[in-house]
């Protein structure tokens, strides 16, 4: 099926625009309590898809199905980021990545090559969508951790790692270098119990502090969507004092591979916005990041955004 949506669409870019969802600011306000903000999104997420040549639009929550249905006409691929945030609330995170995902699946059907990618809680969002706001997660001990994968049958098959390096598969495969920080995990049994393996394909899984198994790497069998429940921006763009996440060669190789392929993945359809006016306008650089280091934050820097923006 994806050869076949991939036949349909072969327009391309060279310039390709990743649209980034915002959260509800739970997680951080506890940083700015002279300041009121809606939403948040991690800088080294935006550095993520910088890296491998995007530029980023932030996506904002509470807002209607006209706002998000514009921003897929002129986006290339869009992000849903991890964080700490929850999905029964009214015009937030969750509710925002229904409309994008249906929305997705639309332009997809119709042949126009759209992908997302979905990191921790946003590879659980992935989830909560496809099954209309139905929770299925279960409780696991992954936070601030950094495991290894344990790849199922047949990975060179996948859309994901097709492509990847023996090198690259030996290291994820043997080292512990993809870093976890969730307390939410996706079993295999969610899948199985949920009839979700007719539309996601499993690709690794890893184990918690407590050796219980979660899925760690999916794709849609039909779609460009793809999942991962550990944060592979963190490698590169995020330092902890703790020095839990690793920031080995290694680590930084398996960061780029992911950001790449993601990003490749939008340059499969040409959307663009109607001017460069427009353009210059939606783009993230018109917001400064904050500096968190001072500020104790897991954080390196946050893009702080208001209701009214």
């Amino acid at each position: 099926m994806q050869m076949c949506l991939h036949s349909l669409q072969t327009a391309t870019t060279d310039a390709p625009i990743i649209g980034i969802l915002s959260q509800e600011t739970f997680s951080v306000n506890q940083y700015f309590s002279d300041q009121e903000f809606h939403s948040f999104i991690a800088a080294s997420y935006v550095k993520f898809v910088e890296s491998a040549g995007a530029r980023v639009v932030p996506i904002m929550i509470g807002k209607d199905r006209k706002y998000y249905q514009d921003l897929l006409k002129q986006t290339n691929g869009i992000l849903f980021p991890g964080g700490a945030t929850y999905f029964n609330q009214s015009d937030g995170y969750a509710d925002a990545g229904q409309i994008i995902y249906d929305l997705a699946i639309e332009l997809n059907k119709a042949g126009d090559y759209y992908p997302l990618w979905g990191t921790c809680l946003g590879m659980e969002l992935l989830i909560h969508v496809a099954l209309e706001g139905k929770e299925v997660r279960s409780d696991c001990s992954a936070k601030r951790i950094s495991t290894s994968l344990d790849f199922k049958s047949g990975i060179k098959t996948s859309k994901l790692f097709r492509n990847a390096s023996d090198e690259l598969l030996r290291n994820l495969s043997k080292s512990k270098i993809v870093y976890n920080s969730n307390i939410f995990c996706l079993p295999e049994s969610t899948f199985e119990q949920n009839n979700l393996l007719k539309d996601w394909r499993i690709l690794a899984t890893s184990k918690d502090k407590n050796n219980f198994e979660f899925v760690s790497v999916f794709e849609s069998w039909k779609y460009p969507f793809y999942g991962v429940q550990f944060h592979p921006e963190k490698a590169n763009f995020e330092f902890r004092e703790s020095g839990d996440i690793p920031h080995s060669l290694e680590a930084i190789e398996v960061s780029q591979f992911f950001s790449n392929f993601f990003v490749r993945e939008a340059r499969k359809n040409n959307h663009s916005y109607q001017s460069s006016e427009s353009l210059e306008k939606a783009l993230i650089y018109n917001y400064a990041p904050y500096f968190m280091g001072l500020r104790k934050s897991s954080y390196m820097q946050l893009y702080m955004f208001k209701k009214d923006e």
